[in-house]
């Protein structure tokens, strides 16, 4: 069943579970993932997978990625082959330098339908949320969320719901899933992988959605 290209943030009604005594807050994070040949025909590989998936809590002077903006080595290396080791190490020197919090991991998912979950930590200081995933096979190219705000002025969101975009990061000039490798120099900036195996008539179209619902600090993610 393919998602709705729009845009969607809402905010939940369910109970609201409090905040521990330092502030923090407890989300379960559910990436679920609606990437196959019937929600992407076009061109559509025989063995779609995707990468472990990476992020963390954070404040407004952390980006893991925007549009326009010139991937990390990092975020490249995970967008070219799935790899996290540098990108963990970004992390940790943003953690060093107070801008990251909580750092948040899962395995991979070997086929493009189904769904990653992880429970995660923020803060006041770390309020914002981002994470990543290779969409694999593919030149360069990838999905999560960016700089997810938690808080709704002064309040926790209960629940917020947005699409993941698939975003082509630069730094490989392929147009197809299996094309060979084709470096581009210099690195291009990050944008919206529009070719053909994301756009359909209404427009630019996700692999999936992301979904985080405030829960207490005890309960175990579905």
């Amino acid at each position: 069943m393919r998602l709705a290209p729009a845009f969607v943030l809402l905010a939940g009604l369910l109970p609201t579970a409090p905040a521990a005594a330092d502030g923090s807050v407890s989300y379960c994070l559910t990436a679920r993932f609606a990437w196959s040949a019937e929600t992407h025909p076009v061109g559509f590989p025989d063995n779609p997978h995707f990468s472990r998936l990476i992020g963390a809590a954070h404040s407004s002077r952390y980006s893991l990625f925007a549009d326009g903006d010139t991937a990390s080595s990092g975020l490249g290396l995970v967008a070219t082959n799935g790899r996290v080791g540098v990108l963990e190490a970004e992390l940790a020197e943003g953690a060093r330098r107070k801008r990251v919090g909580e750092v948040f991991r899962t395995d991979g998912l070997a086929t493009g339908v189904g769904s990653l979950s992880v429970k995660i930590t923020a803060s006041e200081k770390h309020s914002q949320v981002s994470f990543t995933t290779m969409l694999a096979p593919s030149p360069d190219w990838f999905t999560g969320v960016s700089s997810l705000a938690l808080k709704d002025g002064e309040s926790w969101r209960d629940e917020v719901s947005v699409p993941m975009w698939v975003w082509d990061a630069g730094i490989d000039d392929g147009e197809s899933y299996d094309a060979p490798n084709a470096p581009i120099q210099p690195r291009q900036s990050i944008r919206l992988a529009a070719g053909p195996q994301f756009l359909g008539v209404p427009g630019l179209f996700p692999i999936g959605e992301a979904v985080l619902k405030r829960t207490s600090r005890d309960e175990a993610c579905p």
